[in-house]
């Protein structure tokens, strides 16, 4: 018998301190350090709510279709929550609405693709603590993942 589980979600990325601050801010995840050997191939960030990494990882590789694999983002508030994530350097992509559902699909900095969606786990939502109200953009630090 054996065990496995999802341990990482990866995202291709060609500046990894640029997309530790970029998906820290967007996720409230906490940079996690990892072996120094990696450390400049790799970053691990922590999300406050589940065990799964995100796992940045540097390539040199140009994106050149769409993504197969994404993060979708739930929120009680699609508009302020777009609003947010463009201010940390996202861009809106394609607005749906023909699925039955209202939602933005998005593009991270490096060309990513991500969806904003309308509330779809309301308990498991009501659990994550408010984003603060944005006055300007938001500047986490990542001087631990620059002094590893």
């Amino acid at each position: 018998m054996h065990r496995s589980r999802i341990a990482y979600f990866t995202i291709d990325v060609d500046d990894l301190d640029a997309a530790v601050t970029f998906w820290s801010a967007a996720l409230g995840a906490d940079w996690e350090p990892g072996g120094p050997s990696s450390r400049h191939i790799y970053r691990k960030l922590r999300l406050a709510d589940a065990d799964i990494r995100i796992l940045l990882q540097r390539t040199d590789d140009p994106k050149s279709s769409k993504n197969r694999m994404h993060l979708d983002l739930e929120t009680d508030d699609v508009e302020a929550e777009v609003r947010r994530l463009e201010a940390l350097g996202a861009s809106k992509w394609n607005h749906q609405t023909e699925r039955g559902f209202d939602f933005w699909i998005m593009r991270d900095p490096w060309g990513n693709e991500f969806c904003v969606l309308q509330t779809m786990y309301p308990e498991l939502l009501a659990q994550q603590s408010p984003w603060p109200e944005q006055r300007g953009q938001p500047s986490p630090s990542i001087s631990s993942a620059e002094n590893e």
